[in-house]
């Protein structure tokens, strides 16, 4: 009994002096928030199911996933999807979502210290609701947790490399293995440490060890992706695939002139979005955005001002604050330019600053904090409306697309000659591209700007795929012969028409466009 007793007090002291009541507070906080605000924002993509675009042959995972995931560089997600099954249940990604995010906004608030309970609950709300995870969530639902995943490695990563010494080794891991589920969220990594940098310039710091921990924190993302990198060639060569995509990158090379313009860009495009007023959320969001531009330049006059700031402090944080947008949008650099809004989640940690502000700009006042607050929940239900738009447009594409795949089964079949199950099937063109039936819907016309979604009748760029993999239709689909060069083929008018759907030399041909 001594023996154990000496054993396990140290332990037990650990875990009494680390969990704190007021970490025991944060975390039910953010329990309670993330579960609130992802309910409110995801609630009906977590309890539906309405599969489209790729989530339509990826509904029950492809054979054969290792190999595409490996050859792109993602090869941990198979190992993820053995321990969460071989379907994509919308209700258990919702639940691990939750789990993931949860502790994602734990470690954020924690790295950077935010402790009034508004900070705290607006942060979760944020975070979770994220419009690059609501696009994430209406297009590839299958993987909406795993990208949550990433970003939680990616956040530890941070998080361990902010308390240094032997941290240092488990964040390199953790930044590897978040690259190996989806690379994208590295630049949410490379935002925080440049975040954190800026705050300890903001506490006055000595400058040239915020300088030394900058660097730091350059070494160590650099490692950590030369390692992936290694380790992806690695696990390449071993299993004898082919790496894919790599020239969509900055890895495909084109000089100084082609990064320095990728800069660019990626500058104009983040500024321009925060004006933007065509998208689904309109005239608002450009509003609070000028708000919030506004309420940020009043604060960073005030530190500029501040005469206890040393005067390096001030003119390295002026550096970074410029820098900003770079880092924000550094996905689109990264890519070289072929960046989807998938990969813009580090572009919304814009809305991190008014809250880092809020904790730290003692003699902002009670009316800036509250001007800081009510912006951001404006931004906060805007997000939750932008979902839920997004969420009820693919459940009427998915209703749309099943009453139109009823009927190009029923045409087929009344083929004379067709055979369920043997008379091979060829599709011409794509459903999206059909004048007739991808008319649109006047009430989601801003959702085109939007990607993954731009088709607003059909639920997928790809019928056969819904055919086969969704509705389970035995089809024998001929992907191989391009039967659009025929010229019977090319006369044939579009479906519906009643010559849309035609027997060509033994195969079913439907020209959808």
């Amino acid at each position: 009994m001594e023996l154990r007793r000496g054993i396990g007090c140290p332990v037990n002291g650990w875990l009494r002096e680390y969990w704190t009541p007021e970490r025991k507070r944060t975390t039910w906080l953010v329990l309670c928030a993330t579960a609130v605000c992802s309910f409110a924002a995801h609630g009906f993509l977590f309890s539906n199911e309405f599969f489209s675009h790729d989530s339509i042959s990826y509904f029950t995972y492809a054979t054969g996933s290792f190999s595409f995931y490996t050859s792109i560089g993602r090869f941990v997600i198979p190992v993820y999807e053995l321990l969460k099954g071989d379907t994509a249940a919308p209700w258990l990604i919702g639940l691990l979502f939750i789990l993931w995010m949860s502790l994602t906004a734990w470690l954020v608030i924690q790295i950077f210290r935010i402790r009034t309970t508004g900070s705290i609950l607006l942060t979760c709300g944020l975070l979770c609701t994220n419009l690059a995870l609501t696009l994430t969530g209406a297009t590839y639902v299958y993987c909406m947790d795993e990208y949550a995943f990433a970003l939680f490695l990616a956040v530890a990563a941070v998080w361990c490399f902010h308390r240094g010494h032997w941290w240092l080794l488990p964040g390199l891991g953790a930044l590897v293995a978040s690259l190996a589920v989806y690379q994208a969220y590295f630049t949410v990594a490379a935002s925080l440490c440049l975040l954190l940098v800026m705050v300890r310039l903001r506490e006055n710091e000595n400058l040239s060890r915020a300088v030394l921990t900058g660097v730091r924190y350059l070494a160590l993302l650099a490692a950590g992706f030369v390692a992936y990198y290694g380790v992806w060639t690695l696990v390449c060569s071993v299993t004898g695939v082919a790496k894919r995509r790599v020239e969509e990158s900055l890895l495909a090379g084109g000089g100084l002139g082609k990064l320095m313009g990728l800069v660019r860009d990626a500058n104009m495009d983040y500024l321009k979005g925060l004006f933007d007023a065509g998208g689904v959320l309109g005239w608002w969001m450009p509003v609070v955005h000028v708000l919030l531009l506004a309420l940020l330049g009043w604060y960073l006059f005030r530190i500029l001002t501040d005469k206890q700031l040393h005067i390096g402090n001030k003119v390295l944080l002026l550096v970074l604050v410029c820098l900003l947008p770079t880092a924000f949008n550094s996905a689109a650099i990264l890519l070289a330019g072929s960046a989807t809004q998938l990969m813009t989640f580090a572009g919304e940690l814009l809305y991190l600053l008014p809250l880092l502000c809020r904790e730290r700009e003692e003699r902002q006042g009670a009316p800036l904090r509250a001007v800081a607050a009510v912006l951001l929940c404006c931004v906060l239900w805007q997000h939750v409306v932008y979902a839920n738009q997004v969420y009820l447009k693919k459940e009427l594409d998915k209703t749309a697309t099943m009453a139109l795949s009823a009927r190009i089964i029923d045409r087929i079949e009344l083929l004379e000659g067709y055979v369920p199950g043997e008379t091979p099937v060829a599709f011409v063109g794509r459903l999206d591209r059909n004048d007739y039936l991808n008319r649109g819907r006047d009430e989601f016309q801003a959702l085109d700007r939007t990607v993954g979604l731009w088709s607003d009748y059909s639920a997928t760029y790809n019928l056969g795929r819904y055919l086969t993999d969704y509705l389970n239709y035995p089809l024998v689909w001929d992907t191989e012969t391009d039967f659009s060069q025929l010229p019977e083929v090319q006369a044939m008018p579009a479906f519906p028409d009643a010559d849309g759907i035609c027997m060509v030399d033994g195969t079913v041909v439907v020209k959808l466009s």
